[in-house]
């Protein structure tokens, strides 16, 4: 059977999470809902750049993950006072902007006149000086800076500081090969950063103290690497556009099998020069031959574990067993 003709298990694991956020979503109704709405006007176009097309930025729908991971995280306390649904809305909305930079920042990347590149200054209108999103950060810190406690603003600025490191190395990783610590460093400044953010936030609304908020910014790290390496999955499972394969400046997959493998690095170098259905076709099987799909997965259930293990010394409460379940959600289907 063909690789991509059903579902790899990347896609299984991205799959499983949005069935586990979207029963959250529907227990925490009220707020979510709140959430929903500030987040409706941001799709809308509303603290965006004149001539961004924000239906580009949340095609395929917008996951509520990050929105969810605020609010539990807010009532990890036991007996933690109900946190203000302005304060949350505020701390959603500013974790979603930091996602969407992270988004133009991606749609920016590629060959100088690639396709990928010039869909993005289609995306930005043509203003080439929004591709750093600079404009969306400063949107996000300001909304920040709203937040009833003043750590979240530091959170937010701590948070720019790894993106920014990220966005660095991936840069860097255009110009040589990466190694499989190279793709999960890339992929905690990454993905791992902004679910850090959420989760680090909303603890801090609840009013949870220094060791607590730590443990939830460990969990969403941990979280959010595992959904950025369920990404790389699912590309590779999957037979799509080879642009979006080769879009990525590394994926933790390739990176392990070209430790093993030197074919797969000049497969990997000689599909983001050029890419092609017939490279991405060789690539995929090589990396698998190699055992990068294994080591995707194995990275799956380990992050997942140690998700658990960063808020195993938290109060018992049901919003920390809903945090539980989701990380669970994450290892169960790799």
């Amino acid at each position: 059977m063909p690789l991509g003709s059903r579902p790899g298990r990347g896609e299984s694991t991205r799959r499983a999470l949005a069935a586990e956020v979207e029963r959250l979503a529907a227990e925490l109704r009220g707020p979510i809902g709140t959430i929903d709405d500030a987040l409706a006007a941001l799709t809308a176009g509303e603290g965006l750049p004149a001539g961004l097309e924000p239906e580009v930025l949340f095609a395929g729908g917008m996951p509520r993950i990050r929105p969810v991971l605020v609010v539990l995280a807010s009532r990890t306390m036991q007996g933690a006072a109900e946190t203000d649904p302005q304060a949350a809305t505020d701390v959603a909305y500013a974790t979603e902007l930091l996602h969407t930079a992270l988004r133009l920042h991606d749609l920016a990347l590629g060959r100088q006149h690639g396709r990928r590149r010039r869909a993005a200054r289609r995306v930005l209108g043509g203003a080439a000086h929004w591709l750093g999103a600079h404009h969306v950060m400063l949107r996000a810190l300001e909304i920040a800076r709203r937040a009833p406690t003043p750590e979240v603003l530091g959170d937010a600025i701590e948070a720019l500081r790894e993106v920014s490191e990220g966005q660095a190395l991936g840069e860097s990783l255009r110009r040589r090969v990466a190694t499989g610590h190279d793709a999960v460093h890339l992929a905690e400044g990454h993905t791992g950063a902004v679910f850090a953010f959420a989760c680090r936030a909303g603890g801090r609304l609840g009013g949870a103290p220094r060791p607590v908020v730590t443990g939830l910014g460990r969990y969403g790290r941990h979280v959010g690497v595992g959904v950025h390496v369920a990404e790389d999955l699912a590309l590779l499972e999957r037979n799509d556009d080879p642009y979006l394969l080769a879009g990525r400046p590394a994926l933790y997959p390739v990176a392990i099998a070209g430790e093993r493998s030197p074919e797969v690095n000049v497969l990997w170098r000689k599909l983001q020069a050029s890419p092609d259905a017939r490279l991405a076709a060789a690539l995929r099987d090589a990396v698998r031959e190699a055992g990068g799909l294994q080591a995707g997965r194995e990275l799956l259930v380990t992050q997942s574990w140690s998700a658990r293990k960063a808020i195993s010394t938290l109060d018992d409460t049901p919003a920390r067993a809903q945090l539980d379940r989701l990380a669970s959600a994450l290892g169960r289907a790799a």
